[in-house]
């Protein structure tokens, strides 16, 4: 029992020691029955394993790590060490903050105009909408941990409560050898806070607490109210593993990048101002795209 304890220390810590480290004794205290099982599974052992390797801090590591080998047990365990039981530790004397790697308003601005008009709560949802009814596909993104897998699919669906969206992601892994998954992100928001800014939640995502801050920074304006892309900022956290990040999305119906030049000029100008490159385009051919699962219910957002 203590090799299991010990094994996951070891993926966990950072080398840095002035960053978030875990506690074995929380880990011991509350969680080892969690670990044996998930040290007893191939694939959760293969995740300790990967993960042991990316040196505690290496997002685009971890998180390819927990993608290409998460299963229910892997979620179930990192549930209990940082969800359950906040197994994961601050350096003394500092706490963490949620939306600490966030840009400045001033840098990643919420879009307040589009079409001539202020961005009403109305339109925003209309503009979320596009028009192929909340779905679209990233055509390109900034973080290679969260941003850059093939054929990833996003939606935004409608609540009950109609100021506020659930969101879908479904994107594909590519594992080590040779197969693919698809892996999924579910999130809600809060009502909106003005109309080009959303508050997105999950309560258990690969087991984790997510909160993330995204903003529309540029609409597309050529089709009216049937907008062919939407260019997203986004940053927020996950406080029980103490780590915070960012990304950018620009979504287009089929996934393919606006071949206007003026088109993609408004969008550069849009991410210049932020201080952002988009870095990666996603395989999004039909041929990766093929048999993409689809979240239910699938609604209409907004007439």
């Amino acid at each position: 029992m203590l090799a299991t304890t010990t094994q996951w220390v070891t993926a966990l810590r950072a080398s840095d020691a002035g960053a978030p480290q875990p506690s074995p004794t929380c880990i011991a205290r509350y969680c080892l029955p969690k670990a044996t099982l998930c040290t007893l599974d191939k694939d959760c052992l293969s995740g300790i394993v990967c993960t042991a390797g990316c040196g505690g801090v290496n997002q685009t590591c971890i998180f390819g790590c927990t993608s290409e080998y998460e299963n229910e047990k892997y979620d179930e365990m990192l549930k209990c060490f940082f969800t359950d039981h906040d197994c994961m530790k601050m350096p003394k004397g500092e706490t963490f903050d949620t939306f600490g790697s966030c840009r400045s308003l001033e840098s990643a601005t919420p879009l307040d105009t589009w079409l001539g008009e202020e961005l009403t709560q109305e339109n925003a949802m209309t503009a979320a909408k596009g028009a192929n009814d909340g779905y679209w596909i990233l055509a390109k993104g900034l973080s290679h941990a969260y941003d850059c897998f093939d054929c990833q699919n996003l939606y935004w669906l409608p609540t009950e409560n109609s100021s506020s969206l659930r969101y879908e992601a479904v994107y594909k892994i590519h594992k080590p050898d040779g197969g693919e998954r698809w892996n999924f992100a579910t999130y809600f928001s809060s009502p909106f806070e003005y109309p080009g800014r959303m508050l997105f939640h999950a309560d258990d995502y690969g087991g984790l607490v997510h909160d993330e801050d995204w903003r529309i920074l540029a609409i597309d304006e050529r089709n009216g109210k049937s907008p062919q892309w939407v260019a997203w900022y986004y940053c927020g956290g996950a406080p029980g593993v103490k780590e915070n990040y960012e990304g950018a999305c620009l979504v287009t119906p089929d996934g393919q990048m606006p071949t206007d030049p003026a088109e993609v000029a408004k969008i550069d100008a849009a991410y210049a101002k932020a201080g952002i490159v988009l870095e990666c385009l996603p395989d999004n051919s039909a041929e990766a795209c093929a048999g993409h699962p689809t979240p239910a219910p699938a609604k209409s957002l907004l007439v």
